[in-house]
């Protein structure tokens, strides 16, 4: 460890100048500077058009919903201070707080919220829109409330529309989005604001002055985001006081956890590791040679290999819930290379068969692990592998094409756990009818008796190996230097949690 830390020291030496501050004023606003590396850059800035997860990092510092759903399942008010629901579980009103605001000062206004959501069902991405799929209509009621319509009761409804990555739930301002470009920009009522953004390098944001939660304020005055796709980079210019925070990946932080004047937590997450299939293709559409993927994989040594043990075995919904199918339970969640081989021979293919895995590569070093992990288990039942490396618009492509046949994922927090069992319209085969009408069911379920169904479903997807395979949730790593006074990132791995940091 001694010799890796001389290494790291002269990576900072090397990099000291590039960010250093030359004058007095620059010093100063350093001194009121939060600077945290990312490795992704955003995709864009606009809420209703990205599936990655690096990319919300982004809108949910600058952009809210109307309330926010907690990990225990519970709803804060934000942008709407009380709502009410009609017995028939259909007609939800809510009331504007009073003294929402835009960062330019701007009231928050019912128009604002119908135009958001009539934009989310107009223009948004698919999967952004599949979370509010029971949404039929949004109305202006008077000049404080709005009324939103659904088809038919969801469960789920109060815990999508509080997503803390506001993944199609932000309200934008109306007239500012007609006159403005919202891939390139952003105006919305966070603790943040936008300053500047150069490309692939750095996101200068801003404390949000008109923010109306005074008491939720950004304890900092400036937030700069600069992204460094190598984690080298990131903790040579951490050691030299260029940058303030990091999130390492699981070998980054064995690094850093011994070195003077750097903190490290390390959180467990909600994020899941997943391998998606495209059903729409034989052998794939067949549950039996599905099983037999499923039947290679050792989670343990998954979690060993790729993760260096900084994660934990996992299905469709991940450990953190308590109300979950414990894995012991489930009968595909385990490594039976004899039984593969043998639903694989059922399957048609007793001298094994060769598959494509489309891989995000550049992504994160614990999926390049996994991808190779991966694919030596699943040679021991005769499934041959071959990963294709692919930067992340051909990723995409592939996958919302449907133009794959499996492929490496990553499932962020999802506020309503269903979205973790959700099957991806036009990116896999059609939904087995029994696992539709089981979903169908949850989503009308009262609110006390949605976990169990959501159990139901998962039991039902571990036996037909549909939509995906999951194999591990992640812990979530933050390294941060000593003008950081602390960090408290939670589960949800989300970048909110940037607004409470305050420096000496």
């Amino acid at each position: 460890m001694g010799y890796a830390l001389r290494g790291l020291a002269g990576l900072a030496t090397a990099g000291l100048l590039a960010f250093a501050p030359d004058t007095a004023a620059q010093a100063q606003d350093r001194a009121s500077t939060l600077i945290v590396a990312e490795d992704v850059v955003p995709q864009t800035f606009d809420p209703i058009q990205s599936s990655q997860i690096r990319t919300w990092y982004v809108w949910q510092l600058v952009y809210e919903g109307l309330v926010r759903a907690e990990l225990d399942g519970g709803i804060t008010p934000m942008l709407a201070s009380e709502w009410t629901i009609d017995d028939a579980g259909t007609t939800y009103d809510f009331t504007l707080r009073e003294g929402a605001a835009f960062s330019d000062g701007s009231p928050v206004t019912p128009e604002d919220v119908v135009f958001s959501f009539e934009r989310l069902k107009a223009d948004g991405l698919p999967y952004a829109q599949d979370r509010f799929k029971s949404l039929a209509s949004i109305a202006k009621v008077d000049d404080r409330t709005v009324r939103f319509t659904l088809s038919a009761p969801d469960a789920g409804f109060l815990l999508n529309l509080g997503s803390p990555f506001v993944v199609g739930s932000a309200i934008m301002k109306a007239d500012w989005v007609t006159s403005h470009d919202p891939k390139q920009e952003m105006l919305g009522t966070g603790p943040f604001s936008l300053v500047s953004y150069a490309p692939n390098s750095e996101l200068v944001l801003k404390r949000n002055d008109n923010y109306w939660n005074a008491d939720k304020a950004a304890k900092v005055e400036n937030l700069t985001i600069r992204y460094m796709p190598e984690q080298s980079a990131q903790i040579a210019a951490l050691l030299s006081g260029q940058i303030d925070m990091m999130f390492p990946s699981a070998e980054s932080m064995l690094q850093l956890k011994s070195v003077p004047d750097v903190t490290t937590v390390a959180v467990g997450s909600t994020n899941t590791v997943r391998l998606n299939i495209n059903t729409n293709l034989e052998p794939f559409s067949n549950p039996d040679f599905r099983r037999a993927m499923s039947l290679a994989l050792n989670r343990d040594e998954i979690v060993a290999g790729a993760f260096l043990g900084e994660a934990t075995p996992s299905a469709q919904i991940p450990p953190s819930y308590s109300w979950g199918p414990q894995l012991s339970d489930l009968k595909y969640q385990k490594q039976d290379i004899a039984k593969a081989k043998e639903l694989l021979a059922q399957a048609g293919y007793p001298d094994g068969i060769d598959i494509t895995l489309n891989h995000l590569a550049g992504y994160a070093t614990y999926l390049d692990r996994f991808a190779e992990i991966l694919k030596g288990q699943m040679a021991e039942a005769g499934i041959r592998v071959t990963i294709e490396a692919n930067q992340t618009a051909v990723w995409l492509d592939k996958q919302n094409n449907a133009n794959y046949e499996i492929m490496t994922n990553e499932y962020a927090f999802q506020a309503d756990p269903l979205f973790y069992l959700m099957p991806r319209p036009g990116r896999q085969g059609p939904t087995p009818q029994e696992m539709a009408d089981l979903i169908e069911a949850a989503k009308s379920s009262s609110a006390e008796d949605y976990p169990a169904k959501l159990a139901e479903i998962a039991v039902m997807q571990d036996d037909l190996v549909f939509p995906d395979i999951t194999v591990a949730s992640r812990n979530a790593w933050v390294a941060y230097t000593d003008h950081v006074v602390s960090a408290a990132p939670d589960a949800t791995i989300s970048r909110t949690f940037l607004a409470d940091v305050a420096l000496k």
